[in-house]
């Protein structure tokens, strides 16, 4: 088929947008993007290759009219409608990890387990992994083959945005407020956001999930992972040290080129490191990537390897990583 008809479920939220924006310099040859989502999106406008395009209801969309439907969005939309858009014979490709645990479902993260994408003929629907999830494994696999893997460790430092606008609004204003000398009102947690780090375990940076994605991707169910998690105060870029342990030896001590990394997305920053303000910067000038830095042998434990990295949650996680699933599906699979 020489192009394709291309929904955004969620196409006013942040990673639906960023989707959107990519979609216009995609490789993939597109005919139609249609834009979605619920009452209160439905008639807002969005500029797309030059055209104002009008937000569509859920509840009216024909779905027959489109090969795929990208579904950015929470756990109860995708449960309530991705089975019916996929039932029209429309593909699902789902970032809500609604269906990650699904045995019958794939769960893909592309560049990893590719060749996972042949399985949607299953219930033609895609689960794609968690952004922690994508951002650990790809760091890793730069460095051994996650079939390896015997002991992962995943320290993240979430960004407001994971939460949504409401998140990043949420720490904008408390900013404010509390700059002016005025008390921080707290409405998606219990205690302020702003000028403040707060432990996580709730849907969003669950530990159970993360294992179990990650667990699932690699094959090993018994893999012994631990997780930590706590929200910063920073609007975008989810940050993560790591430490593994491989069963193959995994070698450090050489000078890396120009093309570590490429094949899973990642630049190595030898010279500088990271951060969520320097390479979400970096993501809206077009250079996504997952940002690694400080590679090193954990001391006392030189089995153990040790390593930084940054990268946009919203842009590359998010948005990046369900067209580069698309991308693969139709040139390869369809």
């Amino acid at each position: 088929m020489s192009s394709w008809n291309i929904a955004v479920v969620g196409a006013s939220g942040q990673v639906g947008k960023a989707l959107v924006d990519l979609l216009q310099f995609s490789n993939l040859s597109i005919d139609n993007i249609g834009l979605i989502g619920s009452d209160n999106s439905e008639g807002e406008t969005v500029r797309v290759s030059g055209k104002n395009l009008t937000i569509e209801n859920i509840n009216t969309v024909d779905w027959s009219q489109y090969h795929i439907a990208f579904f950015a969005v929470n756990q109860s939309v995708s449960q309530q409608y991705a089975r019916l858009v996929a039932q029209s014979g429309c593909i699902v490709i789902d970032a809500s990890g609604c269906f990650a645990q699904e045995d019958n479902i794939p769960l893909v993260l592309p560049r990893i387990n590719d060749s996972l994408l042949a399985d949607f003929r299953n219930e033609n629907i895609i689960a794609v992994a968690n952004p922690v999830v994508s951002q650990a494994l790809r760091t890793v696999a730069t460095l051994t083959d996650i079939r390896q893997l015997l002991q992962l460790h995943i320290t993240n430092l979430i960004p407001a945005s994971f939460y949504g606008k409401n998140g990043a609004e949420q720490l904008a204003n408390q900013s404010a407020r509390l700059l002016n000398g005025l008390p921080a009102e707290n409405e998606l947690f219990n205690k302020q956001m702003a000028f403040n780090i707060l432990p996580l375990n709730n849907a969003l940076a669950d530990e159970v999930t993360i294992i179990e994605e990650i667990r699932k991707i690699t094959g090993d169910y018994q893999l012994s992972i631990t997780i930590d998690a706590m929200l910063v105060p920073v609007f975008y870029g989810l940050t993560q040290s790591l430490t593994f342990t491989s069963s193959t030896p995994v070698n450090i001590d050489f000078g890396y080129d120009d093309s570590f990394g490429l094949e899973y997305g990642v630049t190595l920053m030898t010279s500088d490191y990271p951060t969520p303000v320097t390479q979400v910067k970096a993501e809206q000038e077009g250079l996504q990537s997952i940002h690694l830095a400080d590679i090193r042998y954990n001391h006392g434990h030189s089995e153990q390897i040790k390593c930084f990295s940054v990268s946009d949650n919203i842009r590359f996680l998010g948005a990046q990583i369900l067209l580069e699933t698309a991308e693969k599906l139709l040139t390869e699979y369809l």
